[in-house]
């Protein structure tokens, strides 16, 4: 209802910033100043409200493989919205300091964003993200299969783990590998239907020696190094900072894709002993090992390293286990246990 709210209401919401910082009375004028300001807090407000649920939207329908609720609400030439301004202007509640900031400022939507970006706060690189992945999936569906997703330069440093996770998500059969490494379990229901469950492992099996298998590995493998920077590492931060819901189970789903993408390997089976003071080391020296400047580089390592993952599923496990969420995220721990510890009934796929 509400992208078709917006549909409906897009002259509303696309209100110029141009054509405010035209409007704005001088200073010496405070009610006339006071008056505009409330106009643009209401537009602002819808704004921001728009691109939250877009955000959301995409979060969801990625990194779960759903259906978007925006899909059928798109121009004929793609979708645009309204760039929010920047979190300064919107945290400052005075007139004055107000009306400095939104005259300085450059206006522009989603489509006139060009190469040379300004610096982005968290909220507006997030958008980025979405949209970006948005036109990426555009290409893939176009059949152009060879692109491989890069950051914008821009982009806020907190959201390049979500980046890396929906990129991944572009390339990897999510439901798939979610059903075979959870023994035939989806989002908490137990897929009765054995055909299926045959299927997912067919479709896991050719994945894992695809290029979407080596790209979405790349992204994975990027996004737990950029979670894995410190003690202090940067899921950390966000989450006491109020951060994204999404971190754990980005954190799952990239484990998930590195330990189908080395199940195949000759030292897939190598089980290195697991005490609490070595489990970073073996995921430090994985990642590590791991990270190369392209996707097509990951095949000179991936044979030698590729299948030494069992540290990094138990460092995952771990911190899924500290914040404690419950709901899919139990299911996750378990799924993680029995993959390190041998313990799952999973057959060769």
């Amino acid at each position: 209802m509400l992208f078709a709210s917006f549909a409906a209401d897009q002259e509303f919401l696309q209100v110029q910033q141009a054509s405010l910082q035209q409007t704005l009375p001088p200073p010496e004028v405070p009610s006339q100043l006071e008056a505009i300001y409330r106009r643009w807090i209401e537009h602002e407000t819808r704004r921001r409200i728009v691109v939250a649920m877009f955000v959301l939207d995409t979060l969801h329908s990625h990194l779960f493989q759903r259906q978007p609720c925006y899909r059928g609400m798109l121009a004929k030439d793609g979708l645009d919205l309204p760039f929010p301004t920047s979190a300064a202007t919107w945290d400052c509640h005075n007139i004055f300091a107000w009306r400095n900031l939104i005259t300085s400022q450059e206006a522009f939507s989603l489509s006139e964003l060009g190469p040379n970006l300004p610096f982005l706060d968290a909220f507006q690189s997030s958008l980025l993200a979405c949209y970006q992945i948005y036109g990426f999936r555009l290409s893939i569906n176009r059949k152009q299969h060879d692109l491989i997703y890069h950051p914008p330069k821009s982009l806020f440093q907190h959201t390049l783990c979500t980046h890396h996770a929906l990129a991944l998500s572009t390339h990897t059969p999510l439901h798939d590998l979610l059903i075979t490494a959870g023994e035939s379990w989806l989002f908490g229901t137990k897929i009765t239907d054995k055909a299926k469950w045959e299927e997912s492992k067919a479709t896991l099996r050719e994945w894992i020696s695809s290029d979407n298998a080596i790209k979405a590995t790349w992204h994975a493998t990027r996004l737990l190094r950029l979670s894995f920077q410190s003690q202090n590492d940067l899921l950390q931060q966000e989450t006491d900072s109020g951060g994204y819901l999404h971190d754990l189970w980005c954190l799952y789903v990239a484990a998930l894709v590195c330990w189908a993408f080395g199940y195949g390997t000759t030292n897939a089976k190598a089980k290195p002993a697991l005490m609490n003071d070595n489990v970073e080391g073996l995921a430090a020296e994985y990642l590590n090992a791991m990270a190369v400047p392209e996707w097509k580089d990951l095949g000179n390592v991936a044979e030698i390293w590729a299948g030494y993952t069992r540290g990094l599923l138990e460092w995952v496990r771990t911190k899924i286990g500290e914040v404690g969420m419950g709901g899919l995220l139990n299911g996750a721990e378990d799924v993680l246990f029995r993959l390190v510890e041998g313990e799952s009934h999973l057959v060769e796929f």
